[in-house]
């Protein structure tokens, strides 16, 4: 990415100040005439820079230096926001401390006067408020101002939290909190007047190493006091950090940003696995974590209820610092913190050999992982101090303060990086939080420019051209995101691949030898990925090469790879799991649906770190909206249900399973060691796309657009399930004009004229699935069924019953019944597959139907009424379809994929002799017009629909629409 140069500074500025909307974007379309990369990054930055979330965090990279290009966009949101600090690249700047300090942009309210506060200098900003050094003109003291921004002024949201924040810092009146002196309001804008801290951070303190024991524990006790002091007020702080904590040129420590403290008695919120450990988000927003990644306590890591403990936690964890000089739970990413935390003591070993008993034995109390082992109360930590300040060990020696000026809490904004995969991948960590700046888990993300994100979508009209396999793979470390993309509105030339996007880079790059490829998957180690690619299951190097073909896949439902190097994977839309070496060999059957228990496919495995169990998702029917995950013993090949209504189940390394309802992520806790789930799933984000109600076969994956790490960072795309069609029942003359029949909308399916013309027949496709009646001289709509999901509803020639596809357990087979209700339905065919009528030939003697096999795709067979018997008509490798007897009975017209591409074709019946190929341009779903002299078919173009008309002389079009599922 280019790094903007002053002209561009001057363009975001002046766009800035427009409004939003088309005043803004008439504005970018003249200023960046002939110059759309421009264009897209400059509205890239602009819708960073209205984010409402007004605590995002800046990314590693800023703090490093490793990458300027980034570096430089922020800066130019800095600059245009008056935002000064880290923007240098200086290693630990704090926020609002010396390296903040910079001139008043144009807005400042620097020279104005709010009140009795006269405004000196801007020393801070964020997406909610700025932050200003004041005068207080009636008692001469320096203040601090924190006044909301213009934008947030009428938002009442900001304001009650204002408030809230407010009546937090008046109820914790004491010398080791920082005060507040009152909430006022002047020429219409609401402010906080706060006490002004002068000195260092105890994180800029750290930086010159450890601290002495005596130092230690003058600083500690004061921490301890004001904790104390909070607790008392049943406050628990959340976010204690050394940047959190102020000390003076006297040495008197205060405690600052409340900001995310709660009541501890208030009841805990469930996890969101997508918002990352150093995210400080609106504190009344729910399911989310809150903390700082290398101070956070097992149970905010969680997401369970907090109490003062862990705060008690953070106070351990800062103690130790001070004493050792390092991180007791270091890690170079959020995803290695959260492990140690979780998993790991500190390095005992790392503390001074000359710490007291007494003192390590309250660091080990403050670190005990159980809430319920840990030191109870705060007040017992500052006892053990002052006892351990008051051994005689000679006179304290005096510790090194650096004067880097003052601190107040204040989140600052950082740029969100361009647009998005969908949603998130990681939040970047807070500036000036620790000498090493560390990624979190949530940010924006974009793909290339000109690109969507692939997962066998299927393009109208054959699908709803929703992304129906997962198209990304993170890696363990969270480091890196592998995923499937395609050119928006690819033509029928433009093939998928794999992309290798890594965090500490802007720019993803392709993955040579991945051409045509989806699905990708990554081996536990994080240098091969796994993908689908023409029907065959590959392998590659993450940075590309000769890919690996070990095995043929008709379609992709999900794979996993194990830890000792096997690929676990669905082979077909009807299939259990198999599973294969990722070096090459013989494919192995691990399970078969059992249909005796509802069972219609496994599908979406995963391959829990042991290696020695799998989770996967059953599925009980073809269009299954309520899946269930299983677990199954690898050894001894069986499975059972851990949970119902539930799909695409993942571990994670904090002890619980990630899986999908209906678009939501749910969490709820696992015994790895039991295979048991214990306490209610709880939902952590909503809204992520997941294949399901999607009215096909093949795409009602039930598989989710998300991807979790070893520790719980997570990328996802968003977009729910497919929602249902609302299509409206029209007539259509030969002009193309449409005149709509039914007085409502609903999720209409191949809709179909009764042999008298007064009635039509119809399925509705949606979260149930119907077959209707609809009589036109009545206006009414009656149900053809009621239970089971039927589909596909077709009249007999004699217009006495419809026919249809129907299933209760997991298989559609064919069904017919009498429209007057006379007698119940009736099964007329038999098959472990799924099948689909399609045309009665004119005598009523023979009905066409297609039926689907996992491996050779779907064929078309004829079913005689009066024996039963069913026998191949079109069967073939290729994809046959929408078989139409011609009102003479003498032509079957068909679709078929034998070109790389559906078209429809005729030939003449009962005996084949030649077929004719009618389209030319792709087509499906023919029609015979009455007099058997035209066909009409479903022509497809680049987002929509038409119908064309067919005869021996030509071919016309006949009617366009927006595409939809026929």
């Amino acid at each position: 990415m280019k790094p903007p140069d002053n002209g561009e500074e001057v363009l975001f500025r002046e766009a800035r100040q427009r409004p939003m909307g088309a005043e803004r974007e008439a504005y970018l379309d003249k200023a960046c005439a002939g110059n759309e990369a421009l264009r897209i990054r400059l509205a890239a930055l602009l819708r960073a820079d209205e984010s409402p979330d007004p605590f995002l965090e800046p990314h590693a990279a800023l703090a490093s230096g490793r990458d300027e290009g980034l570096r430089r966009e922020v800066e130019l949101m800095a600059k245009a926001r008056r935002i000064p600090g880290q923007v240098s690249g200086k290693p630990g700047a704090t926020p609002l401390g010396p390296a903040a300090k910079g001139k008043p942009g144009k807005s400042s309210l620097v020279g104005e006067r709010l009140g009795l506060y006269e405004v000196e200098e801007l020393i801070g900003a964020g997406g909610m408020g700025e932050v200003y050094r004041a005068r207080d003109q009636r008692l001469r003291r320096a203040v601090a101002l924190k006044v909301l921004r213009p934008e947030s002024r009428l938002d009442p949201g900001r304001l009650a939290r204002l408030e809230r924040e407010a009546r937090m810092l008046a109820a914790l009146n004491h010398p080791n909190i920082a005060a507040i002196h009152g909430l006022e309001e002047s020429a219409g804008k609401r402010f906080l007047v706060l006490e002004l801290v002068e000195g260092e951070t105890l994180a800029e303190r750290l930086k010159g190493g450890r601290i002495p024991l005596e130092g230690t524990l003058v600083l500690c006790r004061q921490i301890a006091e004001g904790l104390e002091a909070a607790h008392e007020k049943g406050i628990v702080h959340r976010d204690l950090k050394p940047a959190n904590i102020k000390i003076t040129p006297e040495g008197k420590v205060k405690i600052l940003d409340f900001g995310l403290a709660k009541e501890f008695r208030e009841e805990g919120l469930p996890v969101d696995l997508a918002r990352g450990p150093t995210l400080t988000e609106e504190i009344t927003r729910p399911g989310a974590i809150f903390g700082t990644a290398s101070y956070m306590s097992p149970e905010q890591a969680k997401g369970k209820p907090v109490d003062k403990r862990a705060d008690i936690w953070a106070f351990g964890c800062i103690l130790y610092e001070c004493l050792s000089g390092e991180k007791p739970f270091p890690g170079e990413t959020a995803t290695e913190i959260f492990a140690a935390i979780l998993t790991r003591d500190p390095d005992w070993q790392a503390l001074p050999a000359t710490t007291p008993w007494r003192v390590k034995d309250l660091l080990h109390r403050c670190v005990q992982k159980e809430p319920k082992d840990r030191l109870h109360d705060i007040a017992d930590a500052r006892i053990e101090m002052q006892e351990q300040m008051a051994v005689p060990q000679g006179p304290l020696r005096a510790w090194q303060r650096l004067p880097l000026g003052w601190l107040i809490a204040f989140g600052m904004t950082a740029l969100v990086i361009g647009l998005l995969i969908g949603a998130a991948v990681m939040k970047y960590s807070r500036l000036g939080a620790s000498r090493v700046a560390q990624p979190a888990v949530r940010s924006l993300v974009r793909l290339e420019s000109g690109q969507w994100l692939e997962g066998q979508r299927w393009r109208p009209p054959y699908g709803l051209d929703y992304p129906t396999r997962t198209a990304m793979a993170l890696s363990s470390d969270g480091r890196f995101v592998v995923y499937s993309a395609v050119k928006e509105n690819p033509s029928e030339h433009d093939k998928p691949r794999l992309y290798l996007r890594r965090f500490d880079q802007l720019e993803a790059k392709p993955i040579a030898g991945t051409e045509g490829g989806s699905s990708p998957f990554l081996s536990p180690d994080d240098r091969w990925v796994g993908f689908w690619a023409d029907a065959k299951l590959m392998t590659v190097p993450v940075e590309g090469g000769v890919p690996a073909m070990l095995c043929d896949v008709p379609w992709p439902f999900g794979f996993s790879w194990e830890a000792d190097n096997q690929i676990v994977f669905a082979l077909g839309a009807q299939s259990g799991l198999s599973r294969i070496s990722a070096a090459g060999g013989k494919l192995e059957i691990l399970t078969r649906p059992d249909q005796s228990k509802g069972e219609f496919a496994h599908r979406l495995p995963y391959c829990l770190p042991a290696g020695k169990q799998i989770l996967f998702t059953i599925m009980q029917n073809a269009w299954d909206v309520h899946p269930r995950v299983a677990i199954m013993d690898l050894a001894t090949r069986t499975w059972r249900v851990l949970l119902e209504d539930a799909a695409d189940a993942r571990y994670v390394a904090t002890g619980q399973l990630a899986f999908l309802r209906r678009g939501t992520l749910m969490v709820v806790h696992f015994d790895p060691n039991r295979l048991e789930v214990t306490g209610q799933p709880m939902p952590a984000v909503a809204n992520i796309a997941q294949a399901l109600n999607t009215k096909n076969t093949y795409t009602a994956t039930a598989a989710g657009q998300f991807s979790i790490s070893g520790s719980g960072s997570m990328v996802y795309a968003s977009g729910g399930i497919a929602p249902d069609l609302q299509n409206s029942l029209v007539w259509v003359d030969r002009q193309g004009k449409a005149e709509t029949i039914a007085p409502f909308k609903a999720p209409f399916c191949s809709p179909g004229l009764s042999p008298d013309g007064q009635r039509i027949a119809y399925s509705t496709l949606g979260i149930e699935w119907s077959g209707w009646i609809f009589d036109l001289n009545r206006s009414t709509a009656t149900r053809v069924t009621s239970e089971g999901l039927a589909d596909w509803v077709i009249w007999t020639p004699d217009g006495k019953r419809v026919t249809f596809g129907w299933n209760k357990t997991g298989v559609r087979n064919i069904y017919w019944q009498p429209v007057d209700g006379s007698s119940p339905m009736e099964r007329l065919t038999q098959s472990e597959y799924q099948q689909f009528p399609g045309s009665w030939s004119p005598d009523g003697e023979t009905l066409a139907f297609v039926e689907s096999h996992p491996e050779s795709g779907s064929d078309i067979y004829l079913l005689n009424v009066r024996d039963r018997s069913v026998t191949p008509y079109l069967n073939s490798r290729f994809n046959e379809r929408y078989p139409e007897f011609s009102p003479d009975g003498r032509w079957l017209a068909y679709a078929s994929d034998e070109s790389g591409r559906f078209e429809v074709y005729v030939q003449p019946f009962p005996r084949g002799g030649g077929k004719w190929q009618v389209s030319s341009e792709g087509g499906c779903a023919p029609l015979w017009a009455r007099n058997g002299k035209q066909l009409f078919y479903l022509w497809r173009t680049v987002g929509t629909a038409g119908t064309q008309a067919w005869s021996a002389d030509h071919v016309r079009f006949f009617r366009q629409q927006a595409a939809s599922l026929v």
